[in-house]
């Protein structure tokens, strides 16, 4: 299915991860007996691809130094060696749109998960934590692995 969505719809590294994770969590909130996992799988694949594409097309991704909100005011508390804002700034431009538009609208837009998972048509808060906890894990192991 990964190769599906590399091919055909030229996603990158990071979207078809988050793509995976979505239909995953989606299966795994199925309350009813499935007689063939593997289409229902790619199915919501599918599904969930083109909610995607609509998305990135209505909603293109601002990039993290001009966007709106108080990322552009990132500025160093006292105290704080400047190159750590370089590393943080460096690890979120690597961490995918879908971890940066959640991170965005969560951190520092100040939307709760409910208002997040509205916005950007998540099913549920639930889902936009479990999303943002991996997100901030992948930032917090690449950070680490920069030091």
């Amino acid at each position: 299915m990964e190769s599906y969505l590399r091919h055909r719809f030229r996603f990158s590294a990071p979207e078809v991860e988050d793509l995976m994770q979505d239909v995953l969590l989606e299966l795994m909130r199925h309350e009813e007996p499935v007689r063939e996992a593997e289409g229902l799988a790619f199915r919501i694949l599918q599904l969930r691809s083109l909610q995607f594409l609509r998305r990135r097309r209505a909603r293109p991704e601002l990039p993290l130094e001009t966007g709106a909100g108080a990322e552009g005011n990132l500025e160093a508390p006292s105290g704080t060696d400047p190159d750590v804002l370089v590393l943080l700034r460096q690890t979120l431009a690597q961490a995918s749109p879908a971890c940066r538009r959640l991170i965005r609208a969560h951190y520092l837009e100040g939307r709760t998960l409910k208002e997040t998972a509205e916005s950007l048509a998540y099913a549920s808060p639930n889902v936009v934590w479990t999303l943002l906890d991996r997100c901030i894990r992948r930032l917090r192991a690449a950070v680490g692995a920069a030091r």
